[in-house]
């Protein structure tokens, strides 16, 4: 490995910090629904009110925000974005009622799309030879960040209450703007068009890539079969396991090791190409769904199912994504990272809703069969991308022949 890579490999793993906590952002109103919803009287599946606005404001945020990339440099608008969200979080722990609480999480949600942002400009800039590395890595912190939030907070929640867990989360987030400053790409585009111009471009770059819509819909159909479950997971385990909210937080434990084992495979994904990562990743999920529909009673099976719906989700999303990306022009990235994100989180808002009153009218098993069905349709989907060759054997993130299609 030259210097040059392992430079890049130090600046990658402190951009991955960065990029973990703005993904868990979004996943900090699931530990926590409960003890909310108590406190100001709430209840049903109005619950899952703030853990839908968070999702659905973090899609609105890729829709807005991710797009600017393509105009000011990462660090710029990493930096801006960190202090947006802190003093959000900052608000909603402060929340004097439940619908404002929910207002401000959308808010942070909105402004927590750090990750994508540097995703897409750490594959612009990456190396050739480490690129598929790289974006295992900062995907791999994705869900790392989001299950620590999930198996960590309820615990300091319980000890401290929602409202102070709220705070300590404002900070945190505050305190990695030093970092940002430092490693955060700094380049920008030298010729940036106008912001205008960027979000009427965006339905033109997913038009002219049929490569970025198709692998935009696998992940959009594995990424709501996972969100489904886990949006639904604390309320499962409370009400039909009999666990507390710590308890049941430490659930997040299977997810969690989901995302170190996505980090620890890093380098596979390069060596066995797309079409197999893509083909093991869904198989993987599948599997998983499968468990949890068929015993969602069993806390060991449970876990296992859980701890397989997340490594394979997150691992498929390494082929979708750099295959996607890959398939524009570099100067585009950021347009088509909105697409590829902004769909994935307005179906992940879509999801927890149903599966809110899916789990209201037919339990967690109820929640099992949507993810079944969804899995099953990315499978589908993975079959059209490999008999149209867009699966071939070239590693992930690096275009063979044109970079359109």
């Amino acid at each position: 490995m030259s210097d040059n890579e392992r430079d890049w490999g130090r600046r990658v793993s402190v951009m991955a910090v960065i990029a973990a906590t703005g993904v868990a952002v979004i996943y900090i109103p699931q530990p926590i629904q409960t003890l909310v919803a108590a406190e100001f009287g709430v209840g049903g599946s109005a619950t899952a009110a703030a853990a839908i606005a968070i999702q659905a404001g973090y899609a609105l945020g890729v829709v807005l925000l991710v797009s600017l990339g393509d105009r000011y440099s990462a660090r710029r608008q990493v930096t801006a974005q960190l202090v947006a969200t802190a003093v959000a979080l900052a608000g909603a722990a402060l929340a004097p009622s439940f619908w404002l609480f929910v207002a401000l999480c959308f808010i942070a949600g909105g402004t927590a799309t750090i990750g994508q942002i540097l995703v897409s400009s750490a594959l612009r800039l990456a190396p050739p030879a480490v690129r598929a590395r790289t974006t295992a890595v900062l995907l791999g912190s994705f869900i790392v960040g989001l299950f620590i939030v999930r198996t960590a907070l309820g615990a300091v929640a319980d000890a401290i209450g929602w409202r102070g867990a709220l705070v300590a989360c404002a900070l945190f987030v505050l305190a990695l703007v030093p970092l940002s400053l430092r490693f955060s790409p700094r380049d920008a585009p030298s010729d940036p068009p106008a912001y205008g111009r960027i979000l009427a471009s965006i339905p033109r770059v997913a038009a002219r890539s049929s490569t970025l819509r198709i692998m935009t819909g696998i992940h959009v159909l594995v990424f709501a079969a996972f969100i489904a479950l886990w949006s639904m997971t604390t309320v499962h385990a409370v009400e039909a396991l009999g666990l507390s909210v710590s308890q049941a937080a430490l659930l997040g434990l299977a997810g969690l090791a989901g995302g170190v084992a996505t980090i620890a495979a890093a380098s596979v994904h390069a060596i066995v190409g797309p079409r197999r990562s893509l083909a093991t990743c869904v198989g993987a999920a599948l599997i998983g769904v499968t468990l949890v529909t068929i015993a969602p009673g069993s806390l060991p099976v449970l876990l296992l199912g859980l701890f397989l719906v997340s490594v394979g989700m997150n691992s498929e999303q390494v082929s979708t994504q750099a295959t996607a990306l890959a398939s524009v022009d570099p100067s585009e990235n950021g347009r088509a990272n909105t697409v590829f994100m902004g769909a994935t989180f307005f179906a992940g808002a879509i999801a927890t809703a149903v599966a809110a009153q899916l789990v209201a009218v037919g339990g967690y098993t109820a929640v099992g069969i949507l993810a079944v069905a969804l899995v099953l349709a990315a499978a589908s989907l993975a079959v059209v991308a490999d008999r149209r060759g867009m699966l071939g054997a070239r590693p992930p993130g690096r275009p063979a022949g044109g970079a359109r299609d």
